[in-house]
């Protein structure tokens, strides 16, 4: 019996079915006998640290190699750190352009770019793009008490979700015969599937925080999140990061399990905690502490990925989320609404707001892009090291601080500057009942 499942579980975990999975639906090797660089997977490398993927940061050794033997590498070098799925998809398009003028950089070539969007997309919902779209979105145009709920969750879940990755080292397939397409996450551990775990959780607690205030149909909601939770786990074997065991066995079942404990363990305090994000005016100063603690305490890492500037991402964005709510209603321009949920669901206007998604993401990118500067030089002049270099942004003494304070302002100015801006111009939406 044991024998019997122990062998099931190694089948399951073999990357030929991720890569069976990536031609049927159009990623196709365009090298005939790619290199055994990194060794398949069996029973004894379950549990095993991915050290052969080291090679791939390790300039020396890159000479070893002919030019076909480096294209993992080299899609890997030629990707920023800062690259996200439009970017990856862009680079897909000029190389489609240019495969018969020179050699090809990537070791694949798309033949359905339907399904490479469609999972790309599935993909992106678990990426910066959505925490760039969701939270503004839903804070301008929708309800802000859900949206800030939703981010205390979403830090919770996903700084467990990193650090446990981290602690485990469980691997991500071997390559080949998987063809990795996402190659800003090469270098991170596989096993739990982050992805998977904001899929199963995230959607399920909006669904959850919705329906406490809103009145509509719970299974309508439970469907569309069970959708949602299945196309990001599929998009992540498409892009060849998980296995058929690491994310239809064990980041399905084990990792919904996981995010579920979570929302168990965590959804009961959420009122609790937004409670006092409200009440308390020394909160914003906890928070911007607590998310540079969690940082500092975030566990050591075998090997550079971004694993680490994720998170801080996650939680400079969280925090900075709930600290302009709090300086909102300390300052009176969070009401109370007259009675109590339930309440009908009201279409907004549309018109709106478009002006006021386009104003306020014009004004995000601003921010963006002038935070990270200024932060990256100063840190850079600090540390003697040289801004315009890459690799400077490895550097935990310059990592933390670049993400951090970046995505605090950016959150904050989600939550506050732009309302503000939108009410001083009169598009603001109406607030009696979506914020408290």
């Amino acid at each position: 019996m044991w024998n019997y499942l122990r062998s099931y579980i190694i089948w399951l975990h073999a990357p030929e079915h991720v890569a069976r999975f990536q031609q049927y639906f159009g990623v196709v090797s365009n090298i005939t006998q790619p290199p055994d660089i990194i060794p398949k997977h069996d029973e004894n490398n379950l549990n095993r640290n991915n050290n052969n993927n080291n090679v791939v940061i390790d300039d020396n050794m890159d000479k070893n190699f002919s030019d076909n033997e480096i294209h993992h590498r080299r899609s890997k070098e030629t990707s920023s750190y800062d690259s996200n799925v439009l970017d990856e998809c862009i680079e897909e398009i000029h190389h489609s352009q240019h495969q018969e003028d020179k050699l090809p950089e990537i070791d694949y070539k798309i033949t359905s770019w339907f399904w490479y969007y469609f999972f790309q997309f599935g993909a992106a919902l678990g990426n910066e793009i959505f925490y760039i779209l969701f939270y503004p979105t839903w804070v301008w145009n929708v309800d802000g008490a859900v949206a800030r709920k939703i981010s205390v969750l979403w830090a919770f879940f996903m700084y467990i979700g990193q650090a446990t990755k981290d602690i485990l080292a469980i691997p991500r397939p071997a390559s080949p015969p998987v063809l990795k397409l996402e190659k800003r996450y090469v270098e991170e551990y596989g096993f739990p599937s982050t992805h998977a775990m904001f899929a199963a959780g995230i959607p399920l607690s909006l669904v959850l925080l919705s329906y406490q205030r809103y009145d509509f149909h719970l299974w309508a909601g439970l469907v569309l999140a069970g959708i949602v939770c299945v196309w990001v786990c599929l998009s992540r074997i498409y892009l060849g990061m998980h296995t058929f065991l690491l994310c239809m066995k064990r980041d399905i079942v084990a990792g919904t399990l996981y995010a579920l404990l979570l929302v168990y363990i965590m959804f009961p305090y959420v009122d609790s905690i937004d409670d006092f994000q409200l009440t308390h005016s020394f909160s914003p100063i906890l928070n911007f502490c607590l998310g540079i603690l969690l940082i500092k305490c975030y566990p050591s890492l075998k090997q550079w990925s971004t694993a680490r500037s994720d998170t801080t991402v996650i939680l400079g964005s969280a925090f900075g989320l709930c600290s302009a709510t709090t300086a909102m209603h300390q300052i009176g321009l969070l009401q109370r609404p007259l009675t109590p949920p339930l309440y009908s669901i009201i279409a907004p206007n549309l018109g709106l707001c478009i002006i006021r998604t386009i104003l306020g993401m014009l004004f995000i990118y601003a921010t963006r892009q002038i935070v990270k500067t200024v932060v990256l030089r100063v840190t850079c002049a600090i540390y003697g090291l040289d801004w315009k270099n890459p690799e400077s942004k490895r550097y935990a003494k310059v990592e933390m601080p670049y993400y951090y304070l970046t995505y605090f302002a950016i959150g904050f100015n989600i939550s506050f500057t732009c309302p503000l801006i939108f009410r001083a111009l009169g598009i603001n939406r109406d607030y009696s009942y979506t914020e408290l």
